[in-house]
């Protein structure tokens, strides 16, 4: 018999992107339909909902516009941001016309994504920041401020709660590793249910990994997690069995992984690991109280 895995992992959660998601996916019976650009600014030229406002960086920015199909450039958006904030018109005045049609976002988490970015470049430059974005500028220095941890949830997470909540334990490490101790305490046979799907080193790691912030999330919004037993986790995951915030999370996660520069993840392994992840999610869900 093979020695088990250990599930502790290192480094921070990674920076997100989204996955385009079929209406045959093996794990969700449903996914929701990607916004148009309509409902995602309001007549202020703000975002819509609780929307993090942070820009991530020209190549990130690059990419999301390029994935979205607008022939923009990064600097040219700064510029005429900078320009329409001379004559005080809104950021959506701007960002509406970055695209001919409506915008490709592949699912809700690629929109939030790109307004984050494009937003927060904006508040950068009204703020009267210098933003350099020629391919091999400097990445731009802000001064950060620790998030605190977001209050409890009543019902489920939501988008918001789950954005504050990966901020928290980002900025918290040690409150992350508390949680991560306890997961690898209480949760020994749902780690050894994952050790036993022949995953690799790497899907292995992500999936635990997930896994354990899940775990994390839930206990910072109140909730008193339960055993799982590797018995009750389900063959196949509906809405109805884990908060869609806490899914689509998911999937943003694997999406990174499989785009990491260094190491990706490979499709095979990143299916099988989000697969089993949402599974293995909705158990701890269903515990949960």
């Amino acid at each position: 018999m093979s020695q088990k895995r250990s599930s502790s992992i290192k480094g921070r959660r990674p920076v997100v992107k989204a996955r385009k998601v079929t209406e045959n996916d093996p794990a969700m019976a449903k996914a929701r339909p990607a916004p148009k650009l309509a409902t995602m600014l309001d007549a202020r030229g703000d975002a819509v909902g609780d929307l993090v406002r942070k820009f991530e960086g020209r190549e990130v920015l690059q990419n999301l516009l390029n994935a979205t199909g607008s022939l923009a450039d990064a600097e040219d958006v700064a510029e005429v941001f900078r320009q329409a904030a001379q004559v005080e018109a809104p950021p959506s005045v701007v960002i509406q016309a970055l695209w001919e049609d409506e915008p490709k976002f592949e699912n809700p988490a690629m929109a939030r994504r790109t307004f984050s970015n494009l937003l927060g470049l904006h508040d950068l430059i009204v703020s009267g920041v210098k933003v350099d974005l020629r391919p091999d500028a400097p990445p731009v220095r802000t001064k950060r401020v620790k998030t605190d941890a977001p209050e409890a949830f009543k019902d489920e997470p939501d988008e918001a709660f789950v954005e504050a909540a990966w901020r928290f334990f980002d900025d918290h490490p040690k409150d992350r590793e508390r949680h991560q101790h306890a997961f690898d305490n209480r949760q020994d046979a749902l780690l050894g249910w994952v050790d036993e799907a022949g995953l690799s080193d790497d899907a292995f790691g992500l999936t635990t990994m997930l896994l354990s912030d899940v775990f994390a999330m839930l206990e910072l919004g109140g909730m008193h997690i339960g055993l799982v037993k590797p018995a009750a986790i389900p063959k196949k995951v509906t809405e109805e069995q884990l908060p869609p915030a806490l899914a689509e999370w998911v999937e943003e996660v694997v999406f990174e992984a499989q785009q990491d520069e260094a190491a990706p993840l490979p499709e095979v392994e990143a299916i099988k690991a989000r697969e089993l992840t949402l599974r293995a999610a909705a158990a701890l869900w269903a515990v949960s109280r």
